[in-house]
């Protein structure tokens, strides 16, 4: 595999709205400031490196996929946070049920035992198009991961959010990741944006390509890509998937499996099964549907269509559909976001109705 920087920028920069892992982008409390203690070295132009991330706490062999039914249903259980306001992204902090969102160009933290309304936990240099965490903290602090935009292109960096400091809990100095920035068109159209951590540690990003194919499949350009990150440092990211995709929606995992999904030019949304520098596989597709995001959960791939309003479940086995089921939408959903699995590996947190909405499925 190979490393590659970012190509010139395709057109005028700016921080304007894109579709990541969710479909809507914009509209923006923190506690008196105090003296910053030792671990959040400062100065805003310093890039610290991060301690290294945790290991996958399992090292033991997983068992194979096992087929999914090739019929089944989702469920909304409850409204976890309703009234939320142009939220893009969703995340879990590690061993707790609390919350990360983003909205703009800030984070927000739902506080899972106090309940109520999410608050502002932080703010990054841009517009947010994705957010990620690891699976397991480090240290006294959470590394939050956040893809978003600046004057000069798309940029990946971390932040610290320190859930026992009540007083300052938002790091101030963030590690940027990426030696040269990601071109981002003006409109924000094509943009990529989604952000996951993989079982392997790593932190993968999805990106669009900026509405040029050509650069899409260029080895040498960073855009239609699927690329993988070192989380700790600033490098240039390694190619996972050449794919040349058009827009990558979502990014998820079934066991140790990636998957994709892309918007196409084409206006039909495409599933796509990767593996590590060979060609993606597609597996399955909606004509006429706009992907808002990707998650495992249950067996099958969730895919929520901000198109159509509607929750697509993909049935598998391996990287196969169980059987092919063509389109099959099981669930209405109003204004349909970023979903995500939920702590328990058998449900969903998914963007809708103005709010955050737990799924059953099965």
């Amino acid at each position: 595999m190979r490393r590659v920087a970012a190509v010139a920028a395709v057109a005028a920069l700016a921080a304007g709205c894109a579709i990541g892992p969710a479909a809507n982008r914009a509209e923006r409390e923190a506690g008196s400031p105090a003296e910053e203690p030792p671990g959040d070295p400062g100065g805003p132009d310093d890039d610290p490196e991060l301690p290294p991330l945790p290991e996958d706490p399992s090292d033991e062999p997983r068992p194979g996929p096992t087929p999914a039914p090739a019929t089944g249903t989702a469920t909304e259980a409850e409204t976890v946070i309703d009234q939320l306001s142009a939220v893009c992204c969703v995340a879990r902090v590690p061993d707790s049920e609390d919350l990360l969102l983003a909205s703009g160009d800030t984070v927000l933290l739902y506080d899972a035992d106090g309940g109520g309304p999410p608050q502002e936990l932080g703010q990054v240099p841009g517009e947010i198009l994705g957010l990620a965490v690891p699976r397991s903290s480090v240290s006294n602090f959470v590394p939050v991961f956040a893809y978003y935009t600046e004057d000069d292109g798309g940029q990946v960096s971390s932040f610290r959010y320190y859930p026992d400091r009540s007083w300052e809990p938002w790091g101030a100095t963030p590690t940027r990741l990426l030696n040269d920035p990601i071109p981002v068109p003006a409109d924000g159209t094509r943009a990529g944006g989604a952000l996951a951590f993989g079982p392997d540690g790593d932190l993968y990003l999805g990106t669009g390509d900026a509405g040029d194919p050509e650069l899409a499949r260029s080895e040498e350009s960073s855009l239609g890509k699927i690329l993988r990150l070192e989380p700790g440092r600033r490098s240039d990211p390694v190619v996972h998937s050449l794919g040349g995709y058009t827009d990558v929606r979502g990014i998820a995992w079934d066991e140790d499996r990636m998957w994709a999904v892309d918007a196409g030019a084409d206006g039909t949304a495409r599933v796509f099964s990767v593996t590590p520098g060979g060609e993606p596989v597609a597996v399955w597709e909606a004509e006429g549907e706009t992907p808002a995001g990707l998650a495992a959960a249950g067996g099958p791939l969730w895919m929520p269509g901000a198109g159509s309003g509607q929750l697509w479940r993909v049935p598998l086995h391996g990287t196969e559909l169980v059987p092919d089921p063509g389109p099959d939408t099981v669930l209405d959903l109003a204004e349909p976001g970023a979903v995500i699995g939920d702590a328990s590996g058998t449900g969903l947190l998914a963007l809708a109705d103005g709010g955050l909405v737990r799924l059953e499925v099965e």
